[in-house]
């Protein structure tokens, strides 16, 4: 596979991914790198965990195993859909920007959710991590729109069978827009999601703290360190929708 410098420069800064490295000696790098890191990040006092940390584990937490097909909207800079494919799942990635990996199980989408047509009724589960907030407000050169956000999720509900499942993931605090990204508070989230049967809240009292689980009313005024930061989420809602 080859890769754009562009490419892997964003991916080894948002995922430590590996490149480059021979197969026989893949493992001992790893093993090396690996303690170095470690190392690295317990003598610094500005380390700063995105809200990765926690989406992840949720969302594998909830993923069923008779889903057959998911589609993964917003997949660039991460290895979510690689990872759904690796499982077995027949993956299907959107994204406006461009996505460099492939496995067998995943096909790759690149359009504008805008005017993307969603196929009617075909995924078990939709899944979107960190990526609705960003929808219309060009950050990433895409189209302008005010309501981009409810205009994808409109969409990949339509895209969902009925009884699918769609999962989500949003910045969650004192509602606002900050750095090409919307931040919601519970009304605005009941707004935008139709049907929740699960939601959890998680925040950082500080940027550079632990997430740790909390309430919607605990962090509905919540305002973040820095919004400038590299990693701005502080608050964060995890959302299971049902398509009825």
């Amino acid at each position: 596979m080859n890769l754009d410098p562009v490419d892997i420069e964003m991916y080894s800064r948002n995922q430590s991914i590996v490149f480059g490295v021979k197969k026989g000696r893949l493992n001992r790098w790893i093993h090396k790198i690996g303690i170095r890191l470690l190392n690295a990040a317990a003598l610094r006092d500005d380390t700063v965990f995105s809200e990765r940390i926690v989406e992840y584990p949720l969302l594998f937490m909830h993923l069923e195993r008779e889903w057959k097909e998911v589609l993964d909207f917003g997949c660039v800079e991460n290895l979510l859909p690689i990872h759904l494919a690796s499982l077995g799942y027949k993956t299907t990635g959107l994204d406006y920007r461009s996505y460099p990996f492939t496995h067998p199980n995943f096909k790759f989408v690149q359009a504008d959710i805008l005017s993307w047509e969603p196929p009617r009724e075909q995924y078990d589960s939709v899944i979107s991590l960190s990526t609705i907030e960003h929808v219309g407000l060009g950050g990433y050169e895409d189209p302008i729109a005010t309501d981009g956000d409810k205009i994808a999720i409109s969409k990949l509900f339509d895209a969902l069978k009925t009884g699918g499942k769609l999962i989500v993931t949003v910045p969650f605090g004192k509602p606002m827009i900050q750095r090409n990204m919307r931040i919601y508070n519970r009304d605005l989230l009941i707004d935008l999601i139709p049907n929740i049967e699960t939601e959890r809240y998680f925040f950082k009292a500080s940027r550079r703290e632990g997430w740790v689980e909390t309430t919607s009313e605990q962090i509905g005024n919540l305002e973040y360190d820095d919004y400038n930061a590299s990693a701005p989420a502080q608050g964060v809602a995890f959302v299971i929708a049902e398509k009825r």
